[in-house]
């Protein structure tokens, strides 16, 4: 048996090194020699340096190659994949090492800094780089530059291809050796979605008019539930360009829902291709809420400096329109970073539970002039009726609302040939007219139980500690539905809610005729005077 071979890449770099040493002094000689016995005689010369030039540049590439392998992942794969070269070898060990650390002080220098001096601060530096150089960064910190807001999108997107690979390659390790352990342990089918999810990411998306390109990731970070923001359509040619902030319960693991929503915003419903010079992004860079915490504003808070941030790096042509697709718990976060002065051209409020107890109008977010607002509310979308963080902006009188045609509940938004998918495509390229909703302002009008709801979960909530109010969303999410149905008499809701409270571990926030009380308020004192 042959002893296996060991590549190291530190030799590779040291012959690369010494090759280029040599050559320096090979071209002296090469200048006497022109001088002596003229360019003809000193042919030989001239191709020994192109070979010496080659040939240190290729050991440079093998060198990095075999460091990137180490780590998992196909770099140059990731490069050539969106048109950044390959050719990294020109970049030497001291330089990689110079890059990293101007980088770091970049980086370091604009952390305490408004968004947009910090964005701009990362375009200058990678404006000044050679193009191998940002290669050399995509691939020797695609952890640091595949998040890096305000570094050129194709740079992030080879970054992130790679961090996708390695991710991949480690959770399906993960996923065999907990099969093989505990395969009816839980976590094996969540570790199956996420490996699908992250295996789908590195095939070609299709579009509608038949062309297969690849994926685009400006962020991608599996820890924990997972973030992402995806690019639908040519972000750098785009003059319209939609951001879409879903809510809760989304995570890496079931992503495939939010890429469909967008697929379905960016379809031209008459050529069956993709929007003209539009592009949509899907950005769930924050920790969204499960229901347990879905009516505590703490994550919405965490993640509004994030979407600024976000937002303010993105490329864009000159005059690009962008627009804010907020839906569920994102609509909070989106109010957020609105009133930090997140720009957007025009902004959609869908399924809202409210934009903070502050906010009573358009006019509190103190948005630029011209910022067109929109709202949408489908019948039988709970999450609207609760209002758990404040008013609905459906019902906010300088906010447009807009109809939803065949929608209904919370997650239908965006299904195709439908007045809402519409009525988001007419204000992403604004062209047309949308259309607007023409029905009754209350909510009793547009479903039953929905104002009953409203009161219901503001008086339990307001018996129980504010650490507690999670665990009774979760709690009691059958019961709104049963009430919204308009299938639940007095007597039995008192039952049901008596029974969820004890099975919840809340029953002893609440009295016997506590209880009583609050369910005669919420079906007997719902209505305007109520809000």
């Amino acid at each position: 048996m042959e002893p296996e071979r060991v590549v190291d890449a530190d030799d590779l770099e040291r012959l690369a090194k010494l090759l280029t040493d040599k050559r320096q002094l090979a071209e002296q000689y090469y200048a006497r020699a022109c001088r002596l016995v003229g360019q003809a005689q000193a042919t030989p010369l001239a191709a020994m340096l192109r070979w010496a030039g080659e040939t240190a540049t290729e050991l440079g590439n093998r060198a990095a190659i075999v460091r990137s392998a180490e780590k998992g992942g196909d770099p140059f794969g990731a490069l050539s994949e969106f048109g950044l070269t390959t050719a990294i070898g020109t970049v030497s060990g001291q330089d990689r090492t110079r890059l990293k650390k101007d980088l770091k002080s970049v980086i370091d220098r604009s952390a305490t800094a408004r968004p947009e001096q910090r964005t701009e601060a990362i375009r200058q530096f990678f404006a000044k780089l050679t193009a191998a150089e940002r290669a050399s960064l995509a691939i020797e910190q695609p952890d640091v530059v595949g998040r890096l807001d305000g570094a050129p999108a194709t740079v992030r997107y080879a970054a992130n291809r790679l961090l996708i690979e390695r991710a991949l390659a480690h959770e399906q390790k993960d996923l065999s050796a907990l099969k093989a352990s505990d395969p009816k342990n839980p976590q094996v089918t969540l570790l199956e979605k996420r490996v699908a999810r992250m295996a789908e990411f590195l095939q070609p998306r299709v579009t509608g008019d038949g062309r297969s390109v690849p994926r685009q990731f400006l962020l991608f970070d599996p820890a924990g539930d997972g973030r992402v923001a995806e690019v639908f359509g040519d972000l750098a040619k785009a003059k319209h360009v939609a951001v879409m902030v879903p809510g809760i319960t989304n995570r890496l693991d079931n992503y495939d829902s939010i890429a469909n929503d967008a697929v379905a915003l960016l379809k031209d419903r008459a050529s069956g291709g993709e929007l003209p010079e539009s592009a949509v992004i899907t950005w769930l860079g924050y920790d969204t809420p499960e229901f347990g915490d879905s009516v505590l504003p703490t994550k919405a808070k965490a993640g509004a400096p994030a979407l600024h941030s976000f937002r303010v790096g993105l490329e864009a042509v000159k005059g690009a329109k962008f627009a804010l697709f907020a839906h569920s718990y994102g609509t909070l976060l989106s109010s957020k970073a609105l009133q930090e002065g997140t720009p957007f051209d025009s902004v959609v409020f869908m399924g809202s539970p409210g934009l903070g107890p502050t906010i009573k109008s358009a006019a509190d977010l103190k948005l630029k002039p011209g910022t067109q607002v929109f709202a949408m509310r489908a019948p039988g979308d709970w999450v609207s009726y609760t209002e758990a963080h404040g008013r609905d902006p459906a019902e906010m009188a300088d906010i447009r609302r807009l109809a939803t045609g065949r929608s209904s509940g919370h997650s239908e938004y965006y299904i195709p040939k439908n007045t809402s998918l519409d009525n988001l495509q007419t204000i992403l390229t604004g062209d047309g007219c949308v259309q607007t909703f023409m029905g009754s302002p209350k909510l009793d009008d547009e479903q039953f139980g929905a104002a009953n709801v409203r009161v219901l979960v503001k008086e339990l909530q307001s018996r129980v500690p504010q650490w507690k109010t999670g665990e009774l969303a979760t709690a009691f999410e059958p019961i709104i539905t049963g009430v919204m149905n308009g299938g639940t008499d007095t007597p039995t809701l008192i039952a049901l809610t008596t029974k969820t409270l004890a099975d919840s571990g809340l029953g002893g926030y609440f009295a016997s005729q506590d209880i009583a009380q609050i369910v005669g308020r919420s079906l007997t004192e719902a209505g305007p005077n109520q809000r």
